[in-house]
């Protein structure tokens, strides 16, 4: 697996503008083509729900792109307004551990791939109380006569959960065992992500990504979207990237890899007018 490998994280805020003024796919469409990833991890990602016009929006990302998609629904049902924070007060309803996905409006995240995708197993999260389901996609790629597995979430906005969530998946995954990426909104801040990540797992870019703002107005940024990475021959990011625009009110986090030369650090971006720059070697 010597080839480099571009990866990406994007939560695309059910296609909705920067400001959630309306929704409009074609300019996350063009996000995801300035990307140029063989593999994304796409958060809050909805189906045919009213809110954003019935659509299939993994299907027609996926289609666009000419990109394999797998999508997993976190909720099931019809949101009944837009600052819910418990699911059983507004309409949606958690999926049953074990079910299979019903089809209909659901809310939730999915991975688009240019590469083979063998096996996709949806993992639900732990979660406390009546806090909003999370889940997981833990998907084998096959590249060549290897194979890489890659897992998109997005994690609780409560701190104390999204530290649970995040644990609890990377010895999950650990137990795969083998070459292992982790893409996605975990809802935690880099230096906390360094600090509660379990031993050999590496973040491989450090920026601010969210608040996604219109270009040319200031204002500080953190760093929600993550690419970590762990295994033998480890990985280091070549070129990171954080791209900006219209769409979303995160902005997009990609990632060239190269196996087996792996460092300590993260490879360090920053944002400009035009949401895009290439990152440095950090120390």
């Amino acid at each position: 697996m010597n080839a480099p490998l571009r990866v990406a994280t994007w939560n695309i805020f059910g296609g909705r503008t920067w400001d959630g003024a309306r929704v409009d796919l074609d300019l996350t469409v063009a996000t995801l083509r300035r990307l140029d990833a063989d593999l994304v991890a796409l958060q809050e990602v909805d189906r045919d729900l009213p809110r954003s016009g019935r659509v299939d929006q993994a299907r027609l990302l996926g289609e666009a792109l000419g990109m394999a998609w797998r999508f997993a629904p976190a909720l099931l049902g019809t949101p009944g307004g837009p600052g819910w924070r418990s699911a059983s007060q507004v309409g949606w309803r958690p999926v049953e551990p074990g079910s299979p996905d019903p089809g209909g409006a659901a809310y939730g995240i999915a991975l688009l791939s240019r590469l083979p995708l063998g096996a996709v197993e949806t993992v639900r999260l732990p979660r406390r109380g009546d806090e909003e389901p999370r889940v997981a996609q833990v998907a084998e790629v096959v590249m060549g006569n290897r194979r890489l597995t890659v897992t998109g979430t997005h994690l609780s906005f409560v701190p104390r959960s999204g530290v649970g969530q995040l644990r609890a998946l990377l010895r999950r995954l650990d137990g795969l065992g083998g070459r292992r990426l982790l893409l996605g909104d975990l809802n935690l801040c880099w230096p906390l992500v360094r600090v509660v990540a379990l031993p050999g797992w590496r973040p491989l870019v450090h920026g601010g990504t969210f608040r996604n703002r219109p270009g040319g107005t200031l204002g500080p940024r953190v760093q929600l979207d993550h690419v970590l990475a762990a295994g033998p021959a480890g990985a280091a990011a070549s070129r990171a990237r954080i791209v900006g625009g219209p769409a979303s009110d995160h902005l997009a986090v990609g990632v060239d890899l190269d196996w087996g030369r792996a460092t300590p650090g993260a490879a360090r971006t920053r944002t400009g007018r035009s949401g895009r720059r290439t990152g440095r070697r950090r120390p």
